[in-house]
């Protein structure tokens, strides 16, 4: 009898949680696998624990209710989980920004992903000629312009620089050193003779990826947390 009782419970439980995901199901309207569909595997799910449990055992009610609240708070976990996953992506990209600022992920349709850091720019891990760069995105450079102490890693040599270019900074007028870079890596595509400055020892705290880089690339854009280049 108690298990008969149980029975009654559950599945008036059941229909009620039916009711209160999709209403009516009478009313067309309701019938929208787009938006329900998520909600009917999970009480799928949930019916079929149901359902076994009681084929092929004799639970008690004490079980049945247990398993009742654990399946559901599953179930409204997995619905809650699939209504916020926008912002649950955004959250694990700025969590992404702050544990690896500057790491360049490839997607799968070929597009490089980079995410802000807890600054609030865009920083970029590269490879200037093999050797590892810093860089900072700048779109007011017109090129990129290497730091010295990158310069050198890099392989330029100080009696190979001329610093004759004047440029405008935000500390002022400059004077900085062209360069052809021969390659500029970023995750896995490689740009090739990029036209590139060096700024002079102490001038610069980090090696910026202008516009000549940019540009060299099939687009680029940024979509809130996010820069998005397409190589």
């Amino acid at each position: 009898m108690r298990g008969l009782m149980a029975v009654v419970l559950v599945i008036v439980m059941a229909v009620m949680a039916f009711y209160a995901f999709f209403g009516d199901p009478t009313d067309p309207e309701n019938a929208n696998f787009d938006d329900s569909g998520p909600r009917i595997v999970a009480l799928s799910a949930l019916a079929f624990v149901f359902l076994a449990s009681f084929i092929f055992g004799q639970p008690k009610i004490r079980e049945i209710v247990q398993g009742t609240f654990f399946w559901g708070g599953l179930a409204l976990l997995l619905v809650a989980g699939y209504t916020y996953r926008a912002d649950i992506v955004q959250a694990g990209y700025r969590v992404l920004g702050a544990l690896a600022p500057g790491l360049a992920v490839t997607q799968p349709d070929g597009t490089i992903l980079i995410v802000r850091d807890a600054s609030g720019h865009f920083v970029l891990d590269g490879r200037t000629n093999g050797a590892q760069t810093h860089f900072l995105l700048d779109t007011g450079a017109s090129a990129v312009v290497l730091t010295h102490r990158d310069a050198s890693r890099a392989g330029y040599r100080d009696e190979d620089l001329s610093f004759t270019v004047p440029v405008s900074t935000a500390n002022g007028r400059a004077l900085v050193a062209p360069v052809r870079i021969d390659t500029l890596a970023i995750g896995d595509h490689t740009l090739r003779d990029v036209r590139g400055f060096v700024a002079r020892e102490g001038s610069l705290e980090s090696s910026l990826f202008g516009m000549s880089a940019l540009d060299r690339l099939q687009g680029w854009r940024i979509e809130g947390d996010k820069l998005i280049m397409s190589p």
